[in-house]
């Protein structure tokens, strides 16, 4: 079906997502390519998602998926991936011999940036704090870039163990573990309310890396109290939306776009 669509409709499903930049990502991408799309906000709700997304795949080239329907979009979906499975979330929609498939880019985007920030995985000791979907959706990529060991903060400590038994080299965390981390990952929506998580000092070494999942505003708090504990060097998520933006674009259209991020990121 889609495959036959000059034109190319794609949106994104999400409630809120009026403050995406996902129109203005893919336009960029596809401008590299000379491809006509039509990138749109989708704003559904647990209860609505189900007939609009429904309707809208029956004219559409595929969808990204956010928050809070990662997980909720899979029953509606013919098949999905082995790392979608994997993060029990999707968030890359397409067709594919006529049926719908799901995938899920976030982690291997994360990856992607880490790289490009010249970031190494292999080896490394790695602390998320947060244990809900985006947390399970970036671990599988991690592992598969040979990171040694996860260890996973969460206030609900059923939830970090539930999550950690999920995988191999993943634990909760242990507070007597004061070795330090390559790597402290922020997982939670807590900043978005301007909040931070509480921060250990012991978590620090002179090379951990802070990296918040939340871009812009969302990040600040978790990026200042990290290098006030001494991270060598702090970066908010506005590249890993770009990097899965651009794997979900390949997944699309048979293209990788360069990533080129807004100066000042």
């Amino acid at each position: 079906m889609a495959e036959r669509l000059k034109h190319h409709q794609l949106g994104l499903f999400g409630h809120p997502v009026k403050h995406s930049r996902s129109p203005q990502i893919h336009a960029a991408f596809a401008k590299q390519f000379g491809i006509d799309l039509d990138y749109q906000l989708i704003d559904a709700s647990t209860a609505t998602l189900p007939q609009q997304f429904k309707d809208w795949m029956q004219h559409a080239h595929g969808c990204n998926i956010t928050v809070p329907h990662k997980n909720n979009i899979m029953p509606l979906l013919d098949h999905y991936t082995e790392r979608a499975h994997l993060s029990q979330a999707v968030n890359t929609v397409y067709w594919q011999a006529g049926e719908l498939w799901g995938d899920n880019t976030d982690g291997d985007g994360l990856v992607l940036d880490l790289q490009q920030k010249n970031t190494t995985l292999k080896g490394a000791r790695v602390l998320i704090i947060g244990a809900g979907g985006a947390t399970q959706g970036i671990i599988p990529s991690l592992l598969n870039h040979g990171v040694t060991h996860i260890s996973i903060k969460n206030r609900d400590l059923n939830k970090a163990d539930k999550l950690a038994a999920q995988f191999d080299r993943c634990a909760t965390y242990d507070p007597s573990d004061t070795s330090g981390f390559d790597l402290l990952i922020h997982a939670t929506s807590m900043g978005h309310k301007g909040l931070c998580p509480s921060l250990e000092s012991t978590w620090f070494n002179a090379n951990t890396t802070a990296y918040d999942l939340s871009y812009g505003r969302a990040a600040e708090a978790f990026l200042k109290a990290a290098q006030a504990q001494g991270a060598s060097r702090v970066f908010d998520g506005l590249g890993m939306l770009y990097g899965q933006a651009a794997l979900a674009f390949e997944i699309w259209f048979g293209h990788r776009p360069v990533v080129s991020l807004p100066p000042g990121s």
